[in-house]
């Protein structure tokens, strides 16, 4: 689920394969897109507010216009289910998180000829692969490091720029389902299987 940017609009996605767009203000739906084959996990607005980004099981990061509902491109090349994806605070990037446990970020951006070259030319930075799958991704509010949580019973911080990590963060006990990053000071929340939010 995710807020345009001017705040009046919600994104969100469904087990009924849809990623929608409804008025705040009244709960009126504004667009329905059903161009997923599978679960819709993750949305998010681009920077400017016109087009969406959708994630799904069925391994696609599809962008969408919002304003008409219409399919754009895959941003992404087909390699795992898309299970969690947020989008840096200032550019048109989303970091996302699958079934494999590999975080990735990618432009948000037309794929420029990918799937006749099957390559992943919208990819800016792949990092480490985790323990297993990854339910909780998140930016730092200057987007300078990338937090992940997943079946491990750990957080593990990314920086942005090189891809080393920061920072480990121990003490969950079982598998972490989100992260979040304070919007000021130099602190994140997490909350996983344990009931526990730290």
């Amino acid at each position: 689920i995710s807020f345009s940017p001017e705040g009046g609009r919600l994104a969100f996605g469904g087990t009924d394969k849809t990623a929608r767009i409804i008025s705040i203000q009244d709960g009126k739906e504004l667009l329905k897109f059903d161009n997923h084959s599978d679960w819709v996990l993750a949305t998010a607005f681009t920077v400017d507010g016109k087009r969406i980004l959708s994630g799904s099981r069925d391994r696609a990061m599809k962008l969408i216009d919002a304003s008409n509902g219409q399919f754009i491109d895959d941003i992404n090349k087909l390699l795992e289910d898309i299970l969690c994806m947020a989008r840096h605070p200032k550019l048109d990037q989303a970091a996302c998180g699958g079934a494999q446990g590999t975080p990735r970020i990618y432009k948000i951006s037309d794929n420029q000829g990918r799937t006749a070259a099957n390559n992943d030319v919208n990819l800016v930075r792949e990092f480490e692969r985790q323990p297993g799958p990854i339910y909780g991704i998140a930016f730092s509010p200057d987007g300078s490091l990338l937090a992940v949580g997943g079946v491990a019973n750990e957080v593990r911080v990314y920086k942005t720029s090189d891809g080393s990590r920061a920072a480990t963060l121990k003490g969950h006990e079982g598998a972490i389902f989100c992260v979040a990053f304070h919007p000021q000071r130099n602190e994140i929340v997490t909350a996983g299987y344990d009931g526990k939010v730290r």
